[in-house]
């Protein structure tokens, strides 16, 4: 299941999120932490996706199968930036 291991993913950094952006804040925050941020926001939107998706009443056609390979993939290439910004 996607997210679950916090190893593998920064989405466990993610889950605690605030959803208001303060503009006034984030523009003295230095560029890589705002860049952070929004890569947080599209890992949580994939694995959100992911999670949409994998549900017992998903009828896995080809459409959904494409979906799910490119919503795994922004998933797994944010997760890898995210991780190299972050060290």
């Amino acid at each position: 299941m996607v997210g679950i291991s916090c190893l593998k993913s920064l989405l466990c950094r993610v889950q605690e999120k605030e959803i208001e952006f303060d503009v006034m804040t984030a523009i003295h925050l230095p560029v890589s932490e705002r860049v952070l941020d929004k890569l947080a926001d599209i890992l949580f939107a994939a694995d959100e996706i992911l999670d949409m998706l994998h549900v017992e009443e998903t009828v896995f056609d080809a459409r959904t199968v494409a979906v799910e390979r490119a919503a795994q993939t922004v998933y797994n290439q944010v997760n890898e930036l995210m991780k190299t910004m972050s060290d």
